[in-house]
């Protein structure tokens, strides 16, 4: 049985994806995707969670999080997920939880990893055909995180602040980062850190939101 408590630093982020049971997509809509994401955004500080990106995708959704408490991580997404569930079932006359779960789960434990983790997060749309700029796709938190402004729900990680006070230029490099060519060697390796259990997500390469089923 998977234990319900993470170990806990100050700097030691996890990069969580919660990957649909269901068959075919988890959000259908924007309906369920606005859903989801207010749930989630809404819960954080209930649950004692700092949120520092996030990208939600037909079949998935990636987070990039610190929990403060031990079990806050899961007490979230059981939350979250559970709320997800009932609004999905009674939609769309379905049974079961949408999500597993545990979500795969790797460990951020470097400024560097924690940079390159967070762009990729960004870029995904832009990389796989959700839209024409990152800024155009509206459910990750790119334009929290690319242009400095400030959030209600969204913090940064202390790397990335630091990222951030490294030079009057940093945002537009970030930006530039996630806009131009990605070496894939680099990437590659990157993947492989993140998605621990090879299962990568080939369900997400075609970002399209399909129509919402009509209810039984």
């Amino acid at each position: 049985m998977p234990s319900s408590k993470l170990p806990h630093t100050a700097e030691r982020a996890w990069f969580a994806v919660n990957r649909a049971k269901v068959e075919g997509p988890a959000f259908f809509d924007e309906a369920c995707l606005d859903f989801y994401r207010l749930r989630l955004l809404n819960s954080l500080k209930v649950f004692h969670v700092r949120l520092h990106a996030y990208v939600l995708l037909p079949a998935e959704a990636w987070l990039l999080l610190s929990p403060d408490l031990p079990k806050s991580l899961f007490s979230l997404l059981d939350y979250v997920n559970g709320c997800y569930s009932e609004y999905f079932n009674e939609r769309f006359g379905r049974h079961g939880a949408v999500f597993p779960n545990r979500p795969s789960l790797a460990i951020i434990d470097s400024a560097g990893l924690l940079l390159e983790c967070q762009q990729m997060m960004e870029r995904w749309p832009l990389a796989h055909g959700g839209a024409s700029h990152p800024g155009l796709y509206a459910w990750s938190s790119y334009s929290f995180n690319a242009f400095g402004g400030g959030s209600r729900f969204l913090s940064r990680h202390p790397f990335f602040r630091e990222y951030l006070a490294s030079g009057v230029d940093a945002l537009q490099r970030y930006r530039e980062a996630i806009a131009g060519p990605v070496d894939p060697v680099r990437q590659a390796r990157l993947e492989q850190r993140l998605f621990p259990t090879g299962r990568y997500p080939d369900s997400c390469r075609t970002l399209r939101i399909d129509t919402a089923p009509q209810c039984d």
